[in-house]
């Protein structure tokens, strides 16, 4: 607070001109303090809204009474100042269209969502009436009605917008909005004027659409993510899969390119069992390149889902003693197989392309990884409603880390060395007891050989 003597003078201003600046510049209060009363001097300092005016002389009580009344004005005032400054950043800042008139309907205040959806700035629709401003239309009929605010100032209730009502705006857009007209009221009862509230639904209806196209969009997004990272990942599948052809094909090749060359200029000198022999790897190697087309090719159906799955029913045993004999005809004496069954009638309900690609495969395998002259054998027997086929070996084994991913595509075991594979064969065997519904499990020791067990349901279900 500043008590401020008129006839203060610095310069060419003076007491109230510098009261002026106090009360422009802090906003704090001014008391002066005179000993002049006349009619000029009034006016000029009544224009600085002094606080207290004080006429020399003046005891101490008048001070203080002075003083303590211009504090409380200014305290009141700064409060209503503030609860003004409150209340007009509220109704700025909201979202809804806010429309206040006074007792005549003309248009007192008018916020910026007001003002943005009719289309017309405060500036140019104060004091017309707000018939002029809010128009409402029917969105059947398509005729003007009646605003609701003008029977708010007759009836003093709170009306709200009839159904199918939109709003038009200075440009003859039309919104869809929620309205309210509110009775503006004094403590006396007296209708001072209405507030209007509309709602934009329009925006409102738009939301759900733009959260349904950013959700569509990112679904989009994630399918796209998802459908290259399957491209390059099949990419990486097919020039795997074309690096490992070459290289198990150069090995069968360069055998019968070697035989046959060998018995197209040498075979007047060799003996017939030579010759023989020398036919016998050539077929060999011709069966070894089928198995490895047969084994792409199946492995390509399997990824793609669509592996034919067949089932009939029909003899197990017969089936898979016709199966070994195969096998001994291209081994000849090299390796010792055996097969044991449990009965001579085992029948089930199972697919024998399957049945073929899975002990074809897991005997290739035992005769792969096994030393020359060992002893492999292929048992079958039945456990209630299912079948049991086992393979089992003397060869080098499996190390226990690689136990757990040995039926994944490509993988072969840490302890093969230069032992040739595709790392096809058991990722295959596995997708073929899949579609039977059945199970695979097996256990190796290094050093020692391993065994296979497959578990089948006699009678399997077909595919849906």
């Amino acid at each position: 607070m500043k008590s401020i003597d008129h006839r203060l003078q610095a310069g060419d201003i003076d007491g109230i001109t510098a009261a002026g600046r106090i009360r422009e510049k802090l906003k704090l209060p001014v008391v002066y303090l005179s000993a002049h009363s006349d009619d000029a001097t009034l006016e000029r300092a009544k224009l600085t809204q002094p606080f207290g005016y004080l006429i020399k002389p003046f005891n101490e009580r008048d001070l203080r009474v002075t003083i303590e009344t211009a504090l409380h004005k200014h305290r009141s005032e700064s409060h209503l100042v503030e609860q003004k400054q409150l209340l007009e950043m509220i109704l700025r800042s909201a979202a809804d269209a806010v429309v206040a008139t006074d007792q005549t309907g003309a248009i007192k205040y008018m916020n910026p969502a007001a003002e943005k959806l009719t289309g017309w700035p405060f500036s140019e629709a104060c004091d017309k009436r707000i018939v002029e401003v809010v128009k409402f239309v029917n969105e059947i009929t398509g005729e003007f009605t009646d605003n609701q605010a003008m029977r708010v100032l007759k009836e003093g209730r709170v009306l709200y917008l009839d159904q199918h009502m939109a709003l038009v705006a200075r440009d003859t857009t039309q919104s869809q909005v929620t309205d309210s007209v509110s009775p503006i009221t004094h403590d006396t009862g007296e209708i001072n004027g209405v507030v209007v509230i509309l709602s934009d639904l329009s925006e409102r209806q738009q939301i759900p659409v733009l959260e349904k196209e950013i959700f569509e969009t990112k679904q989009l997004q994630e399918e796209t993510s998802k459908t290259l990272a399957a491209q390059q990942e099949l990419n990486l599948l097919k020039s795997h899969l074309l690096s490992i052809i070459a290289h198990e094909y150069r090995t069968p090749l360069a055998v019968i390119q070697g035989s046959s060359e060998i018995l197209r200029y040498y075979s007047k000198n060799l003996s017939p069992e030579t010759t023989e022999s020398y036919f016998e790897r050539i077929q060999f190697s011709v069966e070894r390149m089928n198995q490895l087309i047969n084994d792409v090719l199946v492995f390509n159906q399997a990824e793609a889902g669509q592996l034919p799955f067949e089932p009939s029913p029909f003899n197990v045993t017969a089936f898979c003693r016709d199966l070994i004999e195969e096998q001994r005809l291209l081994l000849g004496s090299d390796y010792n197989l055996n097969f044991n069954y449990q009965s001579s009638g085992i029948v089930a309900n199972l697919d024998q392309q399957l049945l073929h690609i899975i002990i074809s495969n897991l005997l290739t395998n035992a005769i792969k990884y096994s030393p020359q002259g060992g002893s492999i054998s292929l048992s079958l027997w039945c456990e209630l409603d299912k079948i049991c086929l086992q393979v089992q070996d003397q060869g080098i084994g499996i190390p226990p880390a690689d136990h757990y991913k040995l039926f994944s595509t490509f993988f072969r075991a840490s302890n093969v060395g230069s032992i040739s594979g595709t790392g096809l064969g058991l990722s295959i065997v596995k997708k073929c007891v899949d579609l039977h519904r059945g199970q695979i499990s097996f256990t190796s020791e290094v050093g020692v050989g391993t065994t296979f067990t497959v578990t089948l349901p006699v009678t399997s279900p077909t595919l849906a």
